[in-house]
This record gives C-alpha cells, structure tokens and sequence, in this order.
C-alpha cells in the first residue's frame, strides 16, 4: 500500500492524489516503491497517529509501558481520550507487511494488551490475516484492520477540517507584543508585517547506555534527556539533557520551554483575523526521525577516559554505539512561530519568535549595523540601527540619525545636524 509523500496518508495504488492534503501524485511524483520496508512502516503508524487526532484523541507513538511483573512493552500508537464516565484507550499494532498475519501475532498482541491493563486493541496489518487469526481476534475482541478496512476509516476521517489544527501547542495574542522591536525607541517608524505559522516538530525521550572496557576496567558512559527535531528537514534544533553525559547538541534554547506545554485543538476561529496563519506539514515520518537522533547522539554522545600506566598517562576518547542508543515516545508537535518583517528606508529586518516561550529563533534588530552592540534607535536617514555610541540626534529637529549619517560641527564641543538643518558656512 502506498504513502503519501507529503503527509504520510495511505493511498490507494491507482490514486492520482492525495485525499488529505490534495498533493499530485502524477507518475513523476508517485511515492517510491523502493523505500524500506521499514519507513513505509513508519509511514502507516503515523496515519494512523493522525487518524485517532482527527477523531479527538490525545496520541503517542511508540510508548514504552511497563506492566505489573515491571516488563517493558512497546505500543506503536496510544490513543487517550477523557470522557466523562473516565478516560478511553486504544492501542494500534501496525505491520507493514506483505503476507497475511497469523493466529499467534494477534495472540501475542492481546497477551501484551492484557498484562497492560488495555482494553481494546486494533491489530492494523497491509497484508491482511489468516482466517483463524480472524475467528481468535473475534473472540478475543481486537478489532482488524486490513488495507481494505484502513483505506475505508482514513478515507471517511480525511474530511477537510480548516478551521482546526490538531496536536498544536496554544497561541498567546499577548506573544505580538513581544515580537515588536520596542528596544527600539523610535520603532514607529518602521512599516510592519506579522504573520503567524504552526510548523511541525518531534519531541523524543533517549536514552544512551554503554560500557567499554579501558585498561582493566569498566567505564560506562550514561546520559537521559528530550530532543526537539524540526518535522520538516530533520535538524535537531534544541535539547535538554536530564541526567549524564550532555550531548554536544544545541542544548537550553528557544524551544525547551515547548517540552511542558500541553497539546491541544486549536480553533483558528480564536486566531487574531488580521493575521495570516498558515500550517506546514511534515516531511519526515516518526520512524525517520527516531532514526537520525539516534545517529546524531551517536555521535555528540561521548567521554574521556583518563588513565595511568607505569609510565605515563593517557586519554581515551569513548563514544557509544547505536544499538546503545534508545529513543521512545516520539510525539509530532505543532509549535506556533510569529514572524514580524520591519522595514524602513533602504533597511528591512526579521524577527522570528516561538510563541509559547517568547523567545527569539531569529532577530536582525539585535545588532548595531555599524558595532553589533545592542541597538536604541533607527537611523531616519538611511533606516539603519544603531546603538547609543552610533546614535546622534540633530540639534535642530531632534530627528535620529547613525553617525554614518549624521553631519558634525564643532572639534571640542561637537553639535550634531541632519542633511536637512546642517549650518551653511
């Protein structure tokens, strides 16, 4: 069963495009068939992630659950939804495959459901199952789904919602605010654009434990934390490490602060109307993302180990290895980002804010265009920033001026002048 390769949506093999997001999937643009059997796996977990959202559930991908006896168990997709008589769960077992599913996986699967304290399961499978994986399911009461059965429900839940976006952190209007350069004291000036966009992020649990054997003895190298991934060209964009070795990742930033915000439905009816929202969708599936963090804490993981012999004194440089490396419960977030462009004279400037934290991605108004120290003002003559040693005001209209444009008089007392109001000799 193909994908689709701008949302991940399963599609039927003849489809000319996509049911969901409306791409063209002509000849040239149809979804690879050589993709590993693992990514297309990836791939149909996350419909069905989506699936369960856009029927209101809170979801969760490859949850590590421990049962009763304190073994650990994997879920390939949660579903929580609070209702008033209590809270509803569904686990999904997804299986990308090409032969049908027989009697002792759906056995298997009611097995982990039950020590697990799940009462209703859905066994989701491509390649359909063997009639007594269906009579056992049946008295068991697991629900299958076969390609036909999932082409079916994701058909009849892919009806446009433009007016919702699901598995979004929550917009503050106040966060416009914020995004206004008042540093500056004559920003004013300035013609401004603001638009707001929710962009898609991944936020993965790891954690790293290896051992290695140096001189005799056991060093083992440990670390606990989150990462943050952009859903759309793969970066890892923040961290925070919670216990162990920091990974020489970007660590503390704009987006760590996202990590404790719920996620939520946010109606674009509560949007402010006078700006322009838009909602990119991910590139990369669950599976993909699980992958590179694990190779890029592979890599920025590491430890010296310093050792003595009879006769002198070494450095050895460990790093784990990626079987060392475990990532779990991969969400896919929505992070609203407020984009303000300024411009003025020959000048236009971009700040970009995350707006759950108020913090800056990016902010070309943070540096004197002539020292790079913190601006105070814009320069009414050619709109550049300048900072307080940079900044001159003309003595007759009070006009702000940078000193690469204003005109200067005087050698022990100077006055300063614009173009305008400079004293004729």
């Amino acid at each position: 069963m193909p994908f689709c390769p701008n949302c991940g949506s399963s599609l039927d093999s003849s489809a000319l495009y996509c049911v969901k997001c409306g791409s063209n999937l002509s000849k040239t643009e149809q979804p690879s068939t050589h993709s590993s059997m693992k990514e297309k796996g990836g791939a149909l977990e996350d419909s069905i992630a989506d699936y369960f959202r856009r029927m209101g559930f809170d979801v969760q991908l490859r949850q590590r659950m421990r049962d009763r006896f304190d073994v650990s168990h994997e879920i390939d997709v949660l579903a929580s939804k609070r209702e008033s008589f209590g809270t509803i769960q569904i686990a999904a077992e997804c299986k990308y495959v090409r032969t049908p599913i027989d009697i002792k996986e759906v056995r298997n699967f009611h097995d982990k459901l039950t020590t697990l304290g799940i009462t209703k399961g859905i066994f989701v499978s491509t390649g359909g199952f063997t009639a007594d994986a269906e009579a056992h399911a049946s008295a068991l009461g697991v629900e299958l789904w076969d390609d036909r059965t999932l082409q079916n429900k994701l058909a009849k839940s892919e009806i446009p919602q433009r007016d919702v976006i699901h598995d979004a952190l929550a917009f503050n209007p106040s966060m416009i605010s914020v995004l206004s350069p008042r540093h500056l004291r004559n920003a004013n000036v300035f013609s401004e654009s603001v638009s707001l966009c929710f962009k898609p992020y991944y936020f993965l649990d790891y954690h790293c434990f290896s051992q290695h054997t140096v001189a005799g003895n056991v060093v083992d190298i440990e670390s606990k934390g989150k990462v943050i991934m952009d859903g759309v060209n793969g970066q890892i964009v923040d961290s925070r490490t919670l216990a162990g070795e920091p990974p020489t990742l970007p660590s503390n930033g704009p987006f760590v602060g996202c990590l404790s915000n719920p996620m939520e439905t946010v109606a674009t009816t509560n949007l402010p109307a006078k700006i322009p929202v838009s909602v990119i969708s991910h590139k990369l599936d669950s599976t993909r993302a699980k992958d590179l963090v694990k190779i890029e804490l592979m890599k920025n993981i590491s430890r010296n180990y310093t050792y003595s012999t009879t006769r002198t004194v070494h450095t050895k440089h460990l790093k784990p290895k990626k079987k060392d490396v475990d990532v779990l419960n991969v969400q896919l977030v929505k992070i609203p980002l407020l984009t303000g462009t300024y411009q003025y004279k020959n000048y236009t400037y971009t700040r970009i804010c995350v707006a759950p934290t108020g913090l800056f991605l990016l902010d070309h108004t943070a540096g004197c265009t002539i020292c790079r120290k913190s601006p105070r003002l814009v320069c009414e003559n050619c709109g550049g920033v300048a900072c307080e040693s940079h900044g001159k005001k003309c003595l007759v209209c009070g006009k702000n001026l940078c000193s690469n444009c204003v005109i200067s008089k005087g050698i022990i007392s100077k006055k300063h002048y614009c173009i305008e109001h400079q004293p004729k000799d």
